[in-house]
């Protein structure tokens, strides 16, 4: 019987390798891999090799706004020397004209780029250069894992194609979006106001000719700057403002507080005001209430991208795109997951293999218990819920430490420990609360580890508090009462952590794939400062000219609340609800509104 002739398409080499080597025996040809036995053959990409080629020049000297009959795609090469980019090119020519023989040969495609909206994009903006082939297009590989196993379970499972195809329509709605927004209007906008206004600098180019500072303006980097500014604005605008609050102290040394503030923020009382109180205090109080809790805290949630990025930079120092290239790295070495995930959650299957090689995990981490859940639990596992991705977790395939690098070694220890933690005996935390009256009440309450229990494998950022002193309803204590003054302070700088974990999730901006990039980028480019040290983000004065100057134009592109009702519209198209032409439409009269803001 003659076997169907099937190609898989991969997004790299490294990817074709990997599908090669778990799904048999193989030989090369050119670029390809071939497996006999299968009818199969297996052909890489190298990532996008194909890019927008319009000619954006009609956007610096035509008037604005411009919007091409047709988004042109072909190869744009890449390299700081010439000959990087002749030999960039070269090699984007052969894969793609291999990858059009062998679609040419195969009888049906599978889609085998990564599996996410960026590995569609590769593969449909390479299938819309070949229309007569899209009927080929059978079945999506989607694959969580590189191992051998996942691979093949990948395989034996074949999504059709048509499940993930509108992935693909959000992706390019959003790379076209991006593209008429930041390089084919914004950019050479914004450059134009701030050359009019003489607040471009000027800079030294090559054979002594002058030009000017680089700029770009994108519609995700916009509001990102604009949040950036205004955490700055009100940490400067800010003026420290005196209260004074009441605190008790009783004969054992423990202080006793309540929520009544004088002055600062809350109201307009003052010193004189606590004082009044303060005399209406009797020097003993009476222990109204004594209550004794104890409770069981779970692990935490096994990690995604986001959380990964926000743990690493608040622990590690790690920049978010330090992490996720450090998680991209171990994935191709097969020992962790694909990292570009927003699920928190695994399924049953992942649940059965880590149980199983769980001794396996424990001792290479050196973290020996005995296993408290042996059973899977909602918190962690949920196979209904794991629509795309799973959580960030460790493979069945397990890396020798010692042949990982420092930072790969870091990531693969943290993101298995908190694996680990899932299988551990739940935190065991006393908390005592005693509240007392002596005039007013007050109290205090304390949390104190009974048992350590997964925590144990958790980083200690605080030094655990003692246990309260028995106190008993109805004790009379001795106290002393005084008045303590502080001062308010001004909101917290943004850091790289509180971006990834609440600022850009609330706002919904980028994804999980592409906002370490466009943080990354504002730093690269100059337009935000980011303190290694502290993780904290300052706007620099190429921001601030930026987001003046399409401010002034009226334009919604800065506007952060704006940005997350298109981000949502996005996310809709990727779920099949919304079309993509009705945003890109909406898009282009954004555009239109802010070009009409240069002659008002």
């Amino acid at each position: 019987m003659n076997m169907i002739k099937r190609l898989i398409v991969a997004e790299k080499n490294s990817q074709a390798n990997s599908y090669a080597q778990a799904l048999g025996n193989f030989s090369k040809s050119g670029a390809s891999y071939i497996l006999s036995k299968l009818n199969l053959h297996i052909a890489p990409a190298a990532g996008h090799l194909l890019d927008i080629v319009n000619d954006i020049e009609p956007a610096y000297k035509e008037p604005l706004p411009y919007f091409p009959e047709e988004i042109l795609y072909g190869f744009k090469p890449q390299g700081a020397k010439k000959i990087d980019r002749d030999n960039h090119l070269k090699n984007i020519k052969f894969l793609y004209n291999n990858l059009k023989k062998e679609m040419a040969w195969a009888e049906e495609i599978i889609i085998g780029t990564d599996p996410d909206r960026e590995g569609e994009s590769i593969f449909y903006t390479l299938l819309n250069q070949f229309p007569e082939y899209q009927g080929k297009v059978k079945y999506r590989l989607w694959a969580n894992s590189l191992t051998k196993d996942g691979i093949q379970k990948a395989y034996d499972h074949l999504r059709p194609a048509h499940e993930t195809y509108n992935f693909f329509v959000e992706a390019n709605a959003r790379r076209t979006a991006d593209w008429l927004v930041g390089v084919a209007n914004l950019t050479p906008l914004v450059r134009n106001v701030l050359k009019s206004k003489g607040q471009l600098k000027e800079v030294k180019k090559a054979a002594n000719k002058k030009g000017y500072e680089k700029l770009s303006v994108g519609r995700v980097k916009a509001p990102i700057m604009k949040l950036i500014i205004e955490n700055d604005d009100k940490i400067e605008a800010h003026i420290p403002k005196d209260f004074w609050k009441i605190e008790v102290q009783d004969e054992n040394g423990i202080i006793f507080t309540n929520d009544q503030v004088f002055g600062g923020d809350k109201n307009n009382q003052g010193e004189s005001d606590a004082k009044l109180i303060l005399q209406q205090l009797s020097k003993q109080a009476k222990v109204l209430d004594v209550t004794k809790e104890v409770e069981d805290k779970k692990a935490p949630f096994l990690f995604n991208l986001t959380q990964l990025q926000a743990y690493m930079s608040q622990h590690h120092h790690f920049s978010s795109a330090q992490t996720l290239s450090v998680a991209e790295a171990l994935y191709q070495k097969k020992v962790m997951s694909y990292p570009r995930t927003d699920s928190k959650l695994i399924t049953e299957y992942e649940f059965a293999y880590l149980k199983a090689n769980l001794k396996k995990y424990q001792e290479l981490l050196g973290r020996e218990f005995l296993p408290a859940y042996s059973e899977a639990r909602k918190k962690y596992v949920n196979t209904d819920k794991v629509k795309e991705h799973y959580a960030l977790i460790p493979t069945e395939t397990l890396p020798i430490l010692e042949e990982l690098s420092h930072d790969e070694r870091l990531i693969y220890e943290t993101v298995t420990s908190r694996m680990l933690m899932m299988f551990e005996k739940d935190q065991k935390l006393a908390v005592t609360k005693v509240t007392i009256d002596n005039g007013q009440e007050f109290s205090v309450s304390v949390t104190v580890i009974l048992e350590e229990g997964w925590h144990g494998m958790a980083l200690k950022s605080k030094k655990e508090k003692e246990p309260l002193p028995n106190y008993e309803k109805g004790q009379i204590l001795s106290v002393e009462n005084q008045i303590k003054t502080g001062k308010t302070q001004p909101p917290s700088r943004l850091t790289e952590s509180t971006m990834l974990k609440t600022v850009l999730v609330k706002y919904g901006i980028g994804t999980s794939a592409t906002r370490a990039s466009v943080l990354a980028g504002l730093v690269r480019d100059g337009f935000v400062d980011l303190d290694i040290k502290t993780g904290q983000y300052k706007p620099l004065e190429k921001a601030r000219k930026t987001i003046s100057a399409l401010e002034g134009l009226g334009s919604q592109f800065a506007n952060p609340e704006k940005t997350s009702e298109w981000e949502m519209t996005l996310k809709l198209i990727g779920e099949g609800k919304l079309g993509a032409n009705e945003f890109l439409e909406g898009i282009r009269n954004e555009i239109r509104e802010t070009v009409k803001g240069q002659v008002k």
